[in-house]
């Protein structure tokens, strides 16, 4: 492969998916990262895993970019947009600028645009998935003017992307989506558990928990949200006095009175009563029962 590949940021992206590559064969890899230009256990830990994965550092931006037929934006998302911006004033000749963060959708389309006036290929990439599990072949869906081209690139050293319709922000939008679920469930497991083990009661639950989801997740997820528009109040109640008891041994109820406040909001569209108790058959029947009720 002749192609090289610079990472801006070496975090754990950069680490785990270079490590990735170059155990599939890829060529030369080459990362900046602004931790670099002090000391301290960050700039150690990004010399340690660059040692470790095979990949050169650089000791500036400019070099990096430079070097680079290819980059990986792998930054914070709130310096994401400005250090594109900066990488683009830069940048001589590159044939893509793959965006992996989680900026803005709008931001991410706006910087399609800029780049395409240096006829350089934006790509719009959501790793949907966690890196330490899949590291490189982490799930990766992308969008933008060059995800079908950096698709067949990258996939054939054993990365998974898929392409999706839509500009660059179309990726992101999915899993900005997702991450209201995903890192939600992570928040709540946290609070359940805090609950569970001032409670005495955490093998039980998670053995109890566990049990109850061994079904599809499909299947999960349509039974609960297709009955929360018949049970939201009873629940919403049943909440109520789980946060009594998490108030009596110390756990502030965070998730918990977010749970009652959208359970209410569902109780109070009425519709317990107009279904018959009866929850809809299917997801399909749930969204046009929101779309009536202007459910937000």
């Amino acid at each position: 492969m002749t192609m090289v590949l610079g990472f801006l940021g070496f975090g754990e992206v950069g680490y785990f998916m270079s490590k990735g590559l170059k155990k599939a064969g890829f060529g030369r890899i080459v990362a900046f990262d602004k931790a670099l230009l002090g000391e301290g256990p960050v700039a150690a830990t990004v010399r340690s895993r660059a040692e470790e994965a095979g990949v050169e550092l650089k000791t500036s931006l400019e070099d990096m970019l430079r070097a680079s037929d290819a980059v990986i934006s792998a930054l914070p998302a709130k310096f994401a947009p400005a250090a594109a911006e900066e990488a683009l004033q830069l940048m001589a000749e590159a044939e893509f600028y793959v965006d992996v963060t989680t900026a803005k959708p709008a931001e991410k389309k706006r910087l399609e645009r800029l780049f395409a006036e240096k006829n350089i290929k934006f790509v719009d990439c959501a790793m949907l998935g966690p890196l330490p599990i899949y590291g490189h072949s982490v799930p990766i869906l992308s969008s933008g003017a060059g995800a079908q081209e950096w698709a067949h690139t990258m996939n054939p050293f054993g990365m998974k992307i898929d392409v999706t319709e839509g500009d660059a922000g179309t990726a992101s939008s999915i899993k900005l989506v997702r991450s209201v679920f995903m890192k939600g469930l992570e928040a709540l497991l946290v609070e359940s558990f805090l609950f569970a083990r001032k409670s005495g009661a955490e093998d039980v639950v998670l053995d109890s928990i566990a049990e109850t989801l061994k079904v599809p997740f499909q299947q999960t997820a349509q039974r609960m949200i297709a009955a929360d528009l018949v049970h939201a109040e009873r629940r919403a109640f049943e909440v109520g006095e789980s946060i009594e008891l998490m108030n009596d041994l110390g756990v502030e109820p965070i998730m918990a009175e977010a749970i009652v406040k959208r359970l209410s909001k569902s109780a109070a569209l009425g519709t317990r009563e107009e279904l018959g108790g009866v929850p809809p058959k299917t997801l399909r029947d749930v969204y046009e029962i929101w779309l009536k009720k202007q459910y937000n």
